[in-house]
């Protein structure tokens, strides 16, 4: 009966311990855990058939995984052999593959490596999930010492670590979620948006979305965003932001391009399913440093990519146009500001500039009659502060009117002055 009773125990120990072992019962090790007692697997250049952890218990146990179409892991092998002779009674450098035998042997005796290395390895793998090789696990006094590159394992840190001298290292993760096929930083695909230095991006029309323009956000970094426009938009856009107020309207800006109606603003609708394949979004994030870089940068965005897509580039010409020439044509007297305060306010209609540079006047203008068909240049030279009162609402001609009183005109005439030219690229 006690020989019946001993034979079942040992039956169930032993089905303990080979479930113990089971590959699926695995649990991954972090650091400071204790190091199961179990077999490793097979390996070759090892002195019989399974390794087990115990094997080593009184070394230092480093664990190298690796791949034979890994360069960087092979490259290393010399230096981990040398290293395993150098202090052959105190650590046991191991190697371990998913790889066959054939294969791995091939590849350590052209180098005469004679490091033991596990072939076909799946249980280690399990015990220290990783995503990438060469792979470092650091076993020491039977527990999970530290985990790191190949860099780390080097003389110097070895025999730190033997003195205790070195009591751990940073850290090698790995992230499982990590996605190669999915871009990156898309729902935190391999980290997340505090990790984001520098990107710039296209869209197409995006539904429902709005805003946009110049701004700092919530991690210090500098934003150039604009939501749903046409190409001609976007060239403006980024003209705006490089100062060039003038160049920011539809009449100083010249289309010489092929497929010119998929450039501008359509006549429906952009939300329209027929118009929405020519409006794009496009972000800038810079480090805030790069803030004056910024324009420059989406400025050769948008030459790199419409290239790409409708063989085009935006330059700057100076053009002889037909345009509203803004002059003097008499006294400035009553221009020339003597308020003491700078302001700008409106009433019934009209602005009124205090104090102000002549460019925010000239800014102001422009913008207004964006729509006329030739464009207002500013051939005053005035640089002085004025004061002005002038309506926001009326037709040129009786804008011309009042301008009169302040010594000024618009006077039609050929001008040379710098466009904005989308032309056709080869």
């Amino acid at each position: 009966m006690k020989k019946l009773i001993f034979f079942i125990l040992g039956l169930v120990c032993a089905a303990t311990i080979a479930q113990a072992q089971s590959p699926s019962k695995i649990r991954p090790l972090k650091i400071g855990d204790t190091v199961p007692d179990i077999s490793m697997g097979t390996a070759i250049n090892y002195s019989k058939p399974g390794i087990q952890f115990s094997d080593f218990k009184n070394k230092l146990l480093i664990l190298d995984f690796w791949s034979s179409w890994c360069s960087p892991c092979v490259r290393a092998l010399p230096d981990f052999n040398r290293l395993q002779r150098e202090f052959h009674n105190d650590i046991q450098i191991l190697l371990a593959t998913p790889q066959g035998k054939d294969k791995i042997i091939s590849v350590l005796s052209k180098r005469n490596i004679r490091l033991p290395s596990i072939y076909r390895d799946t249980l280690l793998s399990e015990l220290f999930p990783h995503q990438s090789v060469p792979h470092e696990v650091w076993i020491k006094n039977n527990k999970v010492f530290a985990i790191t590159g190949d860099y780390e394992v080097s003389s110097k840190n070895i025999k730190m670590v033997l003195s205790g001298k070195i009591t751990s290292f940073p850290e090698r993760t790995s992230n499982f979620k990590y996605d190669l096929k999915k871009p990156l930083l898309f729902d935190n695909n391999g980290g997340n948006e505090s990790d984001l230095l520098y990107h710039s991006l296209f869209t197409r029309y995006l539904d429902g979305v709005g805003g946009g323009g110049v701004f700092m956000d919530s991690l210090g970094r500098y934003k150039l965003r604009a939501i749903n426009y046409s190409v001609l938009e976007l060239y403006q856009f980024v003209l705006r932001r490089k100062g060039e107020y003038a160049l920011c309207y539809d009449n100083r800006s010249i289309i010489k391009a092929n497929e010119k109606e998929k450039l501008v603003n359509t006549q429906s609708p952009k939300y329209y399913p027929s118009a929405k394949e020519n409006y794009y979004s496009y972000e800038l994030i810079v480090p805030y440093l790069m803030k004056k870089r910024a324009p420059d940068i989406m400025w050769e965005d948008l030459n790199r990519f419409f290239g790409g897509i409708y063989k085009i580039k935006g330059v700057i010409e100076k053009k002889d146009i037909q345009c509203l020439a803004l002059k003097k044509i008499g006294k400035i007297d009553n221009l020339l500001s003597t308020s003491s305060t700078s302001e700008i306010s409106s009433k019934d209609s009209m602005l009124i500039y205090k104090k102000q540079p002549f460019s925010h006047f000239y800014n102001a203008v422009i913008s207004i009659y964006r729509n006329e068909n030739l464009p207002i240049v500013d051939k005053t030279g005035i640089t002085s502060d004025i004061s002005i009162t002038f309506p926001s609402n009326v037709d040129i001609s009786k804008f011309n009117e009042c301008l009169r009183k302040y010594g000024l005109g618009l006077i039609k005439e050929t001008c040379k002055v710098n466009m904005l030219v989308i032309e056709q690229t080869k």
